[in-house]
C-alpha cells in the first residue's frame, strides 16, 4: 500500500509557488535571498527500497486479523490508531488516508516526496491513498510508478489486481493476484484476495488449501475462518463448516452473508430447527441474488 507519481511533482512545485510572498520593492526581494546558497538546490539522497518497510509498525489495530502487518484494508477506520502515533512517515500518511483525513496525508507525502523519489514503497502507498478516494485511474500510474522502480514488486502488482476485480475484469484481477502471490510468497495480502476470488469461482481445491494457509497463520482472523467454512461447505463437510462456525466470534457470525451459510449448515446436518432460527433473523434485500438464494433456503426449511 503507497503513493504519488508525477501530479505529486508537479502539487509540489505548485504549493511552493503558491506560499511566496509577493514583494513590494527590490529590497524585500534582496532579503528573501539571503543565505541560500548551492546547497539550498540540492535534493537530499534517496532512502533506497527496504523490504522492512513493506510492513507496518505500531499498534495500529486491536483486531486479530492475518494481514495486521501488511495492510489496513480489515480494520475499522475507527479501530485505528492516530497518524502521528507511528513512527515511520509512510505509515503516517498511510495511517490519515484510512481515516479519511486526505489533507493530512498529501501533506505527507509532500514533505517526505524528495527522500522517497526513488522508492517503489512510496509510490504504491500514494496509490493506495487515490485508490482509497475512488481515483482508480490515478492509482493505476502511481502504481505502475512503482512497478517502473521494482518491476517484481508485489505490493502494486495486488493493488492493481484490486483495481481490476473492482471493475469486475476478474480474469485479470486472478491473474494479477497470482502473479503478486509469485513474486512474493511471504506476503499474505494476494494469497487472501487469491483465495477469495477462488471462493468466487469454484476452484475448490486451490482456495480451500491458501484458506487453511491463512487460519494456520491466525487462527483469529474471522474473514479467513468463514472462507474456509465455505469450502467445507463446498466439499459437503457440514460439521466441519459447524466446528468452524462454533469457533467464530458471535458478531462476524451476525453478519448476513455468514448466517445465511451457516444456516445452511445446520439444515444439512439435520438441524432444521436451528436453519430456520438463523435464516429468520436474515432480513437482507438489497441483494438480488442474495435474496433469491435466501428465500430458496427458506423454502427448504418450511
Amino acid at each position: 500500500m503507497r503513493l504519488i507519481q508525477l501530479l505529486l511533482v508537479c502539487a509540489f512545485f505548485v504549493s511552493c509557488a503558491g506560499g511566496q510572498k509577493k514583494s513590494n520593492n527590490g529590497d524585500d526581494f534582496g532579503q528573501d535571498l539571503e543565505g541560500l546558497t548551492n546547497e539550498s538546490f540540492k535534493w537530499p539522497r534517496p532512502k533506497g527500497y527496504n523490504a522492512v518497510d513493506d510492513f507496518l509498525e505500531g499498534n495500529l489495530s486491536g483486531q486479530a486479523n492475518v494481514l495486521n502487518g501488511e495492510s489496513l484494508a480489515k480494520v475499522d477506520s475507527d479501530e485505528l490508531e492516530s497518524p502521528m502515533d507511528v513512527p515511520k512517515d509512510l505509515d503516517q500518511a498511510l495511517l490519515a488516508c484510512y481515516r479519511g483525513n486526505h489533507k493530512l496525508a498529501d501533506q505527507i507525502f509532500d514533505r517526505v516526496m524528495k527522500e522517497y523519489r526513488e522508492n517503489p514503497i512510496y509510490w504504491n502507498q500514494v496509490g493506495n491513498c487515490f485508490m482509497m478516494r475512488g481515483s482508480e485511474r490515478k492509482a493505476l500510474l502511481y502504481f505502475n510508478k512503482a512497478r517502473e522502480l521494482k518491476d517484481r514488486y508485489a505490493p502494486p502488482i495486488n493493488n492493481i489486481g484490486v483495481i481490476f476485480e473492482k471493475g469486475k475484469y476478474y480474469q485479470k484481477a486472478l491473474k494479477s493476484y497470482e502473479e503478486a502471490k509469485k513474486q512474493s510468497s511471504f506476503s499474505l495480502t494476494p494469497i487472501f484476495n487469491l483465495a477469495q476470488i477462488y471462493a468466487r469461482f469454484g476452484f475448490i481445491d486451490e482456495g480451500k488449501q491458501l484458506f487453511n494457509s491463512l487460519v494456520r497463520i491466525n487462527s483469529k482472523d474471522q474473514d479467513a475462518l468463514a472462507g474456509l467454512a465455505f469450502f467445507e461447505l463446498a466439499t459437503g463437510d457440514y460439521n466441519g463448516a459447524l466446528r468452524i462456525y462454533g469457533s467464530m466470534n458471535s458478531d462476524y457470525l451476525n453478519k448476513d452473508v455468514v448466517k445465511v451459510n451457516h444456516a445452511y449448515a445446520q439444515l444439512m446436518s439435520g438441524n432444521r430447527d436451528r436453519a430456520r432460527e438463523l435464516l429468520s433473523a436474515i432480513n437482507n434485500q438489497n441483494d438480488k441474488e442474495f435474496a433469491m438464494y435466501l428465500e430458496k433456503l427458506k423454502g427448504l426449511v418450511k
